[in-house]
């Protein structure tokens, strides 16, 4: 006796549910692809902010990550994903030039400048800093360790 459910065969469905198990996955790989590198991550980094996406930043930040702000404050990985998150920091434009990497391995150094304008609890900013990254290649995902703002004056 061959199984049926509402008149059609066992068989249909489960191949049916396989295909569309495999269409799921597919488009959730390709919603988000991982950095491939050093300058790709450090880049991925610049527009989570920019599009204030947390799960993007929760992603690519290393479990100890830590930035050090404009001001000299230190932030840590948790600080910083909560507070784009509630809107404490928000990043209204910002643009990256002057990229300069230097690899070591599983370990990237990067530097530059980012043009940005935004908000830190309604504190309107628009700097041009200088930022160094470093990432690091950990478990094959490239993720950022830490990273360094220093307003250009």
């Amino acid at each position: 006796m061959k199984s049926k459910i509402n008149g059609i065969p066992m068989k249909k469905i489960v191949l049916f549910s396989f295909l569309t198990f495999c269409s799921f996955c597919s488009y959730a790989q390709a919603s988000f692809s991982r950095p491939q590198d050093a300058t790709e991550c450090s880049n991925t980094f610049f527009k989570a902010m920019l599009d204030e996406d947390t799960n993007m930043l929760n992603d690519i930040l290393s479990d100890d990550f830590s930035i050090v702000s404009f001001d000299g404050q230190q932030v840590d990985r948790e600080m910083l994903t909560q507070g784009v998150a509630q809107g404490y920091i928000t990043v209204d434009s910002g643009m990256i030039s002057s990229t300069r990497t230097k690899n070591y391995g599983d370990v990237g150094v990067i530097t530059g400048t980012w043009n940005v304008r935004g908000k830190i609890e309604n504190n309107s900013f628009q700097n041009a800093v200088t930022y160094t990254v470093v990432s690091v290649k950990k478990g094959g995902s490239w993720k950022i360790s830490t990273v360094q703002l220093t307003p250009v004056r």
